[in-house]
């Protein structure tokens, strides 16, 4: 069973992963801009099965991958042998990497800073981000806008999230999800069942997600060396505002 450094337990399998999320490619057009924007190296923190990465290197974006979870980075190497391109897939945690070089940016993508719960893990991550970045370089991520409606959910209830065929045949699989909110940590406690059509048989995995508020992420940034260039509430780089649901965050670090 693969964790990460949160006790989440998603990343089981990079097939099913990908099945999950296949759908998702709200972000590809927005980190592509900032890629070409960069003019130099890209680095990709939280990569998972190469679902940015792979796409951005077809696109001749110069880009390393760097990911916890093994089965996540075994099917990313393997998405990029049938793509036919080279990426330098690295193992490694993004609280406290070394990798020898930098990067005109960095970014980490789809709530996966939400793993970092406690204060010295986003100091570790925000420390090794800024040791990696070249001269004028660029950080950016994205993150849940916490909404306090949301956050109250009856944690008994069970809500479907996801419906795929299953990796490989043997029917289609449907995904229930489980929520409660941690109020002493800040964190999204969720719960993924995974039940198969075919064997009838349910696997559970955990999925745990550190809550942000915009003003706290604000104190973060400034207390770690970093300012917000700017601020978007989607990928389409409308406003961060009280509707969003996301907080997309340029940054740059304070010299």
């Amino acid at each position: 069973m693969t964790k990460t450094a949160d006790g989440s337990e998603v990343y089981w399998d990079g097939d099913h992963y990908d099945a999950f999320n296949q759908p998702y490619e709200d972000d590809l057009a927005f980190y592509l801009a900032e890629a070409r924007k960069a003019r130099g190296p890209v680095l990709e923190l939280a990569c998972g099965t190469g679902r940015l990465t792979i796409p951005l290197k077809k696109k001749g974006i110069d880009i390393t991958g760097l990911d916890y979870a093994a089965p996540m980075l075994a099917r990313a190497r393997a998405k990029a042998a049938v793509a036919g391109v080279k990426i330098d897939f690295k193992a490694g945690d993004a609280r406290n990497f070394r990798l020898g070089r930098k990067f005109k940016l960095i970014f980490i993508a789809f709530n996966s800073m939400q793993h970092f719960g406690r204060r010295p893990e986003l100091e570790g991550f925000f420390r090794s981000v800024r040791a990696h970045l070249a001269p004028g370089g660029r950080f950016i991520f994205d993150v849940f806008s916490p909404d306090p409606r949301y956050l109250t959910r009856d944690p008994e209830e069970m809500l479907p999230v996801a419906y795929y065929d299953a990796p490989g045949g043997g029917g289609k699989v449907l995904v229930n999800e489980t929520y409660s909110y941690d109020k002493m940590a800040q964190t999204s406690r969720i719960v993924w069942h995974y039940r198969s059509e075919k064997t009838g048989k349910t696997v559970k995995k955990s999925l745990n997600l550190r809550c942000f508020f915009p003003e706290e992420l604000q104190a973060l940034l400034h207390y770690n060396g970093f300012r917000a260039l700017r601020r978007y509430g989607d990928f389409k780089r409308r406003p961060f505002g009280e509707a969003s649901m996301k907080q997309v965050v340029v940054c740059a670090p304070v010299l």
